[in-house]
């Protein structure tokens, strides 16, 4: 009996200890799903939204990161928004909000991996592309760079959150956003030792309590992949001013919700120089 025990015991070990290498190999396939495009289907983009032109970044390892910026009449230099998506989001949707923000430049960059960008995603690359775009899109002539808002949309609050902890951004705006992606996780995977497992860990409750600019978070009630209690912490933590939105959505419909573009919009607005 005791030696059944024994053996049965051992099997759930090496059960246990599969299913947490199993997931600490899988890991970049459970967070990140890559949505690539082809020129073409990028082209059809722009004809239905001509107010768009395509952008190409290198950045210093040479790989090429594409996104699109909006084409602006105005002469004189321009407040700019960048916007990072979320771990499904091939950016070029984005292009339709533009109506929000007429007097606003507009930048997204897709991620490695996804649009037409090249090479592989990862919370590094994330992290230094999104340094490296705001270097860059900081010396373009008709960029006001005191005015630089930085929108980010699901695990691209991470990214927005960290780029406003290591440059000077004038306000954050944060849609569906999380403390960091290791309490979220062990929320879903409550019996795995996801601390000891993650490699993306996205810990931006610790970039937050050393960011004096303003945020404004964007809530959705019903939010069933980053349920809102996560949203709340991040907000807890960070130094400077927070506004809150909660609206009844869940976490895809918020991005649908007219009223959520228009309140960014107004906060914008209240935080422009």
């Amino acid at each position: 009996m005791k030696k059944a025990i024994k053996i049965l015991g051992i099997s759930i070990l090496f059960i246990y200890l599969g299913l947490c290498t199993l997931l600490y190999i899988k890991q970049d396939d459970l967070l990140f799903h890559p949505k690539p495009n082809t020129i073409n289907e990028v082209q059809e983009y722009l004809k239905s939204n001509t107010n768009f032109d395509t952008l190409t970044l290198k950045m210093n390892d040479q790989t090429k990161i594409y996104g699109f910026i909006s084409k602006d009449s105005a002469t004189t230099q321009t407040p700019l928004i960048v916007y990072f998506g979320g771990n499904a989001e091939e950016v070029s949707h984005i292009m339709s909000k533009k109506r929000f923000f007429p007097k606003h430049k507009m930048v997204f960059m897709n991620y490695r991996g996804y649009g037409l960008s090249e090479g592989e995603v990862s919370e590094k690359s994330m992290f230094s592309d999104a340094i490296e775009i705001y270097d860059k899109l900081k010396l373009f002539k008709n960029v006001d760079s005191s005015n630089i808002f930085v929108i980010g949309r699901s695990i691209g609050t991470g990214v927005a959150t960290y780029l406003s902890l290591q440059r000077k951004t004038r306000a954050t705006i944060l849609i569906t956003p999380y403390e960091n992606m290791i309490d979220v996780a062990s929320e879903k995977y409550p019996f795995v030792p996801i601390s000891l497992l993650i490699k993306h860990r996205f810990e931006s409750d610790s970039y937050a309590p050393k960011i004096t600019s303003p945020m404004f978070s964007l809530i959705a009630t019903n939010d069933e992949i980053i349920p809102k209690h996560h949203a709340y912490k991040l907000v807890e933590a960070w130094k400077g001013k927070t506004y809150i939105l909660e609206v009844n959505e869940d976490h895809s419909s918020i991005m649908k919700n007219e009223m959520v573009w228009q309140k960014i919009d107004q906060f914008i607005k209240d935080n422009s120089n």
